[in-house]
């Protein structure tokens, strides 16, 4: 099933859409969870017991931790102050280990239905064993939502909100159809809260939400998908015959994913502007980034901010690594002694960031890559700042920041390598072929390098991704694009609005000459 499918924006959303409109408002939210499991349970083949069972846990969790917080408040008017701090204890121990239950639980739901063959697998290499392989089917969006099922009852624990009576309502939450294929992961205030409420019909919400749906599909359908064909003779070949064309095709595939995966995040938040529904910002122009940190708050945004709250603050915030801290002071300068728990924490934040990315070893080293230059970067960092004092260079300046900019461009781009390559062992095949075998004469247009592209294939990639970078560079200088077409007079609209219609119809990689490219983020 996929977000660009006629049969999506007509079966599924589009008679939602007509329902959640019209019917009242105590309605609305059944609306969405009729559509959403409808939608899941055909995506799925009728495998959607798994999601039921983590809805059903969370949300049991969440009314026992509530129920925690409500019996401690009550009790703690009718007890002696010096008695507050030995119940508040009590009480905290009941929801932690009532919240750490319900976290193990989801946690090995995803550990077995997603890891369980790469752990068998990797055991099997390590000590020549012989463990069979399970044949599981792997539930759809099974990353995306356990993570949100975590948020939700950490949220609940942490007395963010109060959790919802309501299980379908939290089913909702974990199964929102505009969400549960490639995210955003939106924390249950973010998101849970909108779904329930009900959102009236509006006009203008309905041409923003048509216009940011658009786009997403001239970013997916017209480049994304395109530009697979380049990307996947390149990368199925065994060998690498050439190291231009492995460069061009790093560049491609990092210019297809973030295509394809920024492009369906505009065509859900759009989606769901259409009804009145706020999706958390996924993407925020990360080509401009002038560090990899900046790049991860810059994409995959509610990723990174999930990790950051729910694995790295927990773990640097505990009281063995602030005692790491405090005894790191005692021996090491202010900047290192507090770098060093944070430098810890890092570690199970990348292991995670790659782990959550797929069963195999090259998502781990992905994400141990940037763990490693973070860490060289933040160690280096006194040193760098006296390099640049002593060669007098200024480092606000623009020159210094298109350097950062290109150095975190180049970064990145190294980083795809990995996460695209079938295996560690063609990265090194691919790296050996940049530097050993140029063979420019392959990136003539018409030799016969069966690359699947032909000289329009290319027009388009190009033009579409100048447009791509033009607007970008407009809204990084903080130019409201479609409010801007909103001002303008009816007439230029329309061609506005028929234009960028006709160039996905008629641009598309579809048809004849192109095949299905179902949605990469869907497989993580």
């Amino acid at each position: 099933m996929t977000y660009t499918s006629f049969e999506f924006f007509i079966i599924y959303f589009g008679a939602a859409y007509v329902l959640y409109s019209i019917l009242p408002k105590k309605a609305k939210w059944c609306v969405l969870l009729a559509s959403s499991l409808f939608f899941y349970f055909i995506a799925t083949g009728g495998h959607i017991e798994y999601i039921l069972i983590s809805s059903i846990i969370i949300w049991l969790v969440g009314i026992i931790i509530q129920k925690f917080n409500d019996t401690f408040a009550d009790k703690k008017k009718l007890v002696a102050k010096e008695e507050r701090k030995k119940l508040k204890n009590k009480y905290h121990n009941y929801k932690l280990i009532t919240l750490t239950a319900g976290i193990l639980i989801n946690a090995a739901l995803l550990l077995v239905l997603k890891y369980a063959n790469f752990f068998t697998s990797t055991i099997n290499t390590l000590f020549s064993a012989s463990l069979p392989e399970l044949s599981i089917i792997q539930p759809l969006g099974i990353s995306f939502y356990t993570l949100q099922a975590i948020s939700y009852i950490t949220d609940v624990y942490r007395g963010r909100y109060e959790a919802c009576k309501n299980p379908l309502k939290i089913t909702l939450y974990l199964s929102f159809m505009l969400t549960i294929v490639e995210g955003p992961i939106a924390r249950y205030d973010q998101l849970g809260t909108q779904l329930g409420e009900g959102k009236n019909f509006n006009f203008k919400n309905l041409i923003f939400g048509a216009q940011l749906v658009v786009w997403g599909l001239f970013k997916k359908v017209v480049i994304a998908d395109r530009a697979s064909d380049f990307v996947n003779n390149v990368f199925d070949e065994a060998k690498f015959n050439s190291g231009i064309i492995v460069v061009l095709a790093i560049l491609i595939y990092t210019l297809q994913l973030y295509c394809d995966f920024s492009g369906i995040m505009d065509v859900v938040v759009g989606l769901g502007e259409m009804m009145g529904i706020t999706l958390p910002e996924n993407f925020k122009r990360p080509f401009f980034a002038k560090s990899i940190n900046e790049f991860w708050q810059r994409w995959h945004i509610t990723l990174g901010a999930f990790l950051r709250d729910y694995i790295f603050y927990p773990i640097s915030l505990s009281k063995p690594f602030m005692k790491l801290s405090k005894n790191a002071r005692n021996k090491f300068s202010p900047y290192y002694a507090n770098l060093i728990p944070t430098a810890f924490a890092l570690f199970f934040v990348w292991f995670a960031n790659g782990m959550w990315h797929g069963a195999a070893w090259k998502y781990i080293v992905y994400g141990l890559y940037y763990y490693v230059l973070m860490m060289l970067g933040l160690f280096a960092e006194p040193l760098s700042a006296k390099v640049c004092k002593k060669l007098k260079i200024e480092r606000k300046s623009k020159g210094f920041a298109f350097f950062q900019t290109v150095r975190t461009f180049i970064i990145v781009n190294f980083g795809m390598l990995i996460f695209r390559a079938d295996s560690l062992k063609s990265v090194g095949n691919a790296v050996k072929a940049i530097f050993t075998n140029p063979n420019f004469q392959t990136l003539y247009v018409g030799s016969k390098n069966g690359l699947g592209l032909d000289i329009l294939d290319y027009v388009i990639l190009i033009f579409g991704t100048l447009l791509i970078l033009i607007v970008s560079i407009a809204q990084e200088k903080g130019i409201h694009i479609r409010e801007r077409i909103s001002k303008l007079p009816f007439a230029v609209k329309f061609i506005i609005y028929m234009l960028a219609i006709l160039s996905v119809v008629i641009l598309g990689a579809y048809g004849e000459h192109y095949g299905a490219v179902d949605l990469l983020y869907a497989n993580f």
